[in-house]
């Protein structure tokens, strides 16, 4: 996981190489608004971590790209909503991401 950066300058980096589609966490799933899809955790991957501080809290960013298909986006989640209203299989599979940032980090 990469730390402490403007949250307007991940999203216009990630923008810009291509994770143009938004994606957003929905209990067991995370659905991409474009095309209203739900997406299984089996079915995308995180290729990118960053945590954005600010004023108005602490945000995580992830760089998602969907498995069997030609899709990369962006999900943003703050901290509150990480830790409420998400599966325990979508939460393992952002959980160990950010395991895996941190131990790398080391």
């Amino acid at each position: 996981m990469k730390h402490n950066y403007k949250l307007i300058d991940v999203i216009t980096d990630l923008q810009e190489r291509g994770f143009n589609h938004d994606f957003v966490i929905e209990k067991e799933y995370i659905r991409c608004l474009q095309h209203n899809e739900l997406i299984s955790p089996d079915d995308f991957e995180i290729s990118e971590t960053y945590h954005c501080g600010s004023k108005d809290g602490d945000n995580l960013v992830y760089a998602i790209r969907l498995s069997n298909y030609d899709v990369s986006g962006i999900l943003m989640s703050s901290y509150r909503t990480y830790i409420r209203g998400m599966s325990i299989r979508l939460w393992s599979k952002f959980n160990n991401v950010i395991k895996l940032s941190l131990t790398a980090a080391k």
